[in-house]
């Protein structure tokens, strides 16, 4: 029997890491696109054939795209919260999505399925929000909400166009391989960097659980559908503490304005208490819940093991 096909877009990034090495362990055989400008150190640990393109740059895509693919996993995205890079970000989200959806179409991808995000819902403090919760994006000052709502929609856009596509909603993931924002945050406590957290909660999942969720949502996920990922609602100052245990260092204090050197996205979302629901997920996709201490112990001894955390 022939191995499944799979193209991933962001294949070098934190969700694209994880999602190549349970793709491989499941046996597909795997096109991973890359940046010329990626670092490829975790990459190239899993099995894939790395080819390079810019989803900015629809040539590039369908130069790179083997044809008739089962499934293309779009992960490719920006997460910065930070309003210097909203430029790049816009073009990443709504750009390179729409690149990635025509290519998809054009090289007859058998399946699309989406990392979209759990901000496309906004933030409505608070409230419980299910995939059928309108969303408050649109009152939310923060780019990163808007472009991935506009990439949602792109892709969904196209689902009567032939386009066989899923989406994955995740909330904040945690685990190994992220150097972009838990890794870093689990790094500034540890330095003592970081003195102050927003005063809100957020919704987490595990990424193990997450790429599993992805592949789940090839088999699993109905077409058009989205699929909220998210395990536990914890305080930002619960997390700070329980990262500050694990790292043996002073935990910061909870901030009510917003802090030097955080940005005011950061803090506009950090300061609301975000519930999202994820039974959906659970009952459709088998999604595993994961206990918020295990998912930063995870990152914690990964980042251990990897020399990322200073040593006494």
């Amino acid at each position: 029997m022939s191995k499944k096909t799979a193209f991933v877009t962001g294949a070098s990034g934190f969700i694209g890491v994880n999602l190549v090495k349970q793709l491989g362990a499941a046996g597909w055989a795997v096109t991973a696109l890359h940046r010329a400008s990626s670092n490829l150190a975790y990459l190239e640990r899993f099995a894939a054939t790395r080819v390079v393109g810019d989803i900015t740059d629809k040539a590039s895509l369908l130069a790179a795209m083997p044809d008739g693919v089962d499934a293309l996993f779009h992960v490719a995205g920006n997460v910065s919260f930070d309003a210097k890079g909203d430029a790049a970000q816009t073009a990443a989200h709504r750009d390179g999505t729409k690149n990635v959806v025509e290519a998809a179409l054009e090289k007859g991808a058998k399946r699309f399925i989406h990392t979209s995000s759990g901000a496309v819902f906004g933030l409505q403090d608070g409230v419980p929000v299910t995939e059928e919760t309108p969303s408050n994006v649109a009152e939310v000052p923060i780019n990163y909400f808007r472009t991935k709502t506009l990439a949602e929609d792109a892709v969904l856009a196209a689902v009567p166009r032939g386009l066989d596509a899923v989406c994955v909603n995740p909330g904040n993931v945690v685990g190994p391989f992220d150097r972009v924002i838990w890794g870093p945050f689990v790094k500034a406590i540890a330095k003592g960097e970081l003195t102050a957290v927003g005063p809100g909660t957020g919704s987490f999942c595990h990424i193990d659980a997450v790429a599993k969720a992805h592949i789940a949502a090839y088999t699993k996920g109905r077409t058009g559908e989205r699929y909220i990922l998210a395990s536990t609602q914890d305080r930002y100052e619960e997390i700070a503490q329980i990262v500050a245990e694990l790292v043996g260092a002073q935990a910061p204090v909870v901030a009510t304005e917003r802090a030097p050197g955080m940005t005011e996205e950061v803090f506009f979302a950090t300061a609301r208490n975000q519930i999202l629901v994820c039974d959906k997920a659970i009952r459709e996709l088998g999604f595993e819940t994961v206990a918020l201490r295990r998912m930063f112990e995870d990152l914690v001894a990964w980042m251990v093991d990897e020399a990322l955390l200073p040593v006494e």
